[in-house]
């Protein structure tokens, strides 16, 4: 279903609005009521939009990795592992903001989307795709923690190195 108008205002307004206050504030301490008075919207508009603070969040990094998804299927013969960091790296300010408040979880259930993680799928199917979005997960995990300050390229060149030495734990 398709947003009507003011449903897509209220939604980009609260979204840019939350992550703003998320810059100088704790996500924590950020309620329901404040949100919707400093996005200029009512909180019966709020909740006709979003069931809750962790909605907005998802449904903005779901827009985020829709985008990226669309953008790498539009162009056959990618890398997908460094499509999918070129993407962290380009909208690292919401990332790391993510993680800031608590919610590497939230990225890595995407990651595991984005790679086709699926309980349905035949078993080698299922254990590869977890086994790639693990290993996704571990890096850009390890890369936000330390605040992304390496290029997309250089994370490449990290894992040539890490190959190549055959460093494994």
């Amino acid at each position: 279903m398709q947003a009507n108008g003011n449903a897509t205002y209220v939604q980009n307004q609260v979204t840019a609005t939350l992550l703003k206050m998320m810059e100088t504030g704790s996500y924590q301490t950020i309620s329901i009521s404040e949100l919707a008075y400093a996005a200029n919207v009512s909180r019966s508009s709020f909740y006709r939009n979003f069931t809750d603070k962790d909605d907005v969040l998802r449904r903005h990094m779901q827009a985020l990795l829709d985008a990226w998804r669309k953008d790498f299927d539009a162009v056959p013969g990618q890398d997908f592992s460094a499509s999918l960091l070129r993407h962290f790296y380009e909208n690292r300010d919401f990332y790391l903001l993510l993680y800031r408040s608590g919610f590497a979880w939230m990225l890595h259930e995407n990651i595991k989307n984005a790679c086709n993680v699926n309980a349905d799928a035949p078993p080698v199917f299922a254990y590869a795709a977890a086994s790639v979005a693990g290993a996704l997960f571990g890096w850009i995990d390890e890369w936000i923690s330390r605040g992304m300050m390496e290029t997309p390229e250089e994370l490449e060149r990290l894992a040539a190195e890490v190959e190549q030495k055959n460093l494994h734990c």
